[in-house]
């Protein structure tokens, strides 16, 4: 995952804080006034433009598509709201609809992406089905098959994602985990990952069922939207729960399969490993030194160390949730039978 330095944060920030404090200001103080005619054009300007553009070269640039725009320009149409006096600002009334024109347009360019994706589907499952790989697992699988019929994009991998997503939270309860033998190896079993995930999903079933009526009295549109995102957020943890249970990590007479939850996986050849070895690093990593690290350890309640550390000879792609890729060159475990997987993996480095 892409992350900015605390330099750039900073600059950010300060930019940020600048030129929307100039504004609350110019209207909040009495002794700025009369303010000149074009002042709400000014105003809106920072918010709709300038505001968009210091989040495009600080955050968006070579990082995210550029679709994040419109709504950030909407967030900055409503601070403006909130800022400008109404009476200043109702003169300029037509600048939202101008913005619901372009999202509507994005809106179209979405729906066109759905239906292609749509029509090939029955391609996809076609494919899916008669994938016969050394690696099982339904990303894995998936992915293949998507792949086939589908150019990559980062629309494609968001529906991908979205995807996977909702298979393992509403399709795979009747599906047994596979059980450990000579290339499965569970990694989630000693650890408290999945009773920390179901703590999270009564934290938002309880606050869905307080927040949504106390918010449907406020704003029903509100209430709906956060209903939404909340409804999301359960399937997500139900999702992440199953993966972990599914998807086991794996060695191939080729590979060394990685799949943590449905957030992160890396396929390692194992022509490409060095060594394995027992990790004896500090307990916490820097944020530079993790940059080069796949770390395949689960979410827990208390983070421990890796039981293992796995060098590799050249760099390899690791993947993430949403499509976000990145390049490491060591990998950190935990398994539940750490000598059995140790051996196995030693063995078919050497």
């Amino acid at each position: 995952m892409i992350s900015l330095s605390k330099n750039k944060w900073f600059w950010f920030s300060l930019l940020l804080a600048l030129v929307i404090s100039s504004n609350f200001l110019i209207y909040r103080l009495e002794s700025l006034g009369p303010l000149p005619t074009g002042m709400v054009i000014g105003s809106l300007f920072d918010f709709i433009v300038t505001i968009p553009l210091l989040v495009y070269f600080f955050i968006i640039r070579k990082r995210y598509s550029l679709k994040y725009i419109l709504p950030i320009m909407f967030a900055g149409y409503g601070a403006a709201v909130l800022i400008i006096p109404h009476g200043l600002l109702s003169a300029y009334s037509f600048v939202k609809y101008i913005l619901f024109a372009g999202e509507a347009a994005f809106f179209l360019l979405e729906i066109y992406v759905v239906v292609k994706l749509f029509i090939k589907i029955p391609a996809i499952l076609k494919s899916y089905r008669k994938n016969d790989s050394e690696i099982p697992t339904f990303p894995y699988r998936m992915k293949q098959a998507w792949d086939q019929h589908l150019k990559p994009s980062r629309a494609q991998e968001f529906f991908f994602s979205d995807v996977t997503m909702f298979y393992y939270s509403l399709f795979s309860w009747r599906k047994k985990p596979w059980p450990s033998d000579d290339r499965r190896y569970s990694f989630h079993k000693k650890t408290g990952a999945i009773t920390l995930y179901i703590m999270l999903i009564h934290a938002v079933v309880l606050e869905s069922l307080g927040f949504h009526f106390l918010l449907h009295s406020w704003s029903e549109l509100v209430a709906i939207i956060v209903l939404i995102l909340n409804v999301y957020t359960l399937l997500f943890f139900l999702g992440e729960i199953q993966a972990i249970r599914h998807c086991p990590i794996m060695i191939t007479d080729k590979y060394l399969y990685l799949q943590v939850g449905i957030m992160k996986q890396l396929i390692v050849p194992i022509e490409k490993i060095k060594s394995i070895h027992v990790y004896n690093g500090p307990d916490k990593l820097t944020k530079e030194e993790t940059k080069d690290i796949f770390d395949a350890t689960l979410s827990d309640f208390f983070k421990e160390k890796p039981q293992f550390e796995v060098e590799l000879d050249h760099a390899v792609e690791a993947r993430f949730m949403y499509g976000f890729k990145r390049r490491v060159n060591k990998v950190h475990l935990r398994i539940d039978e750490p000598q059995r997987f140790y051996h196995a993996l030693l063995e078919k480095i050497n």
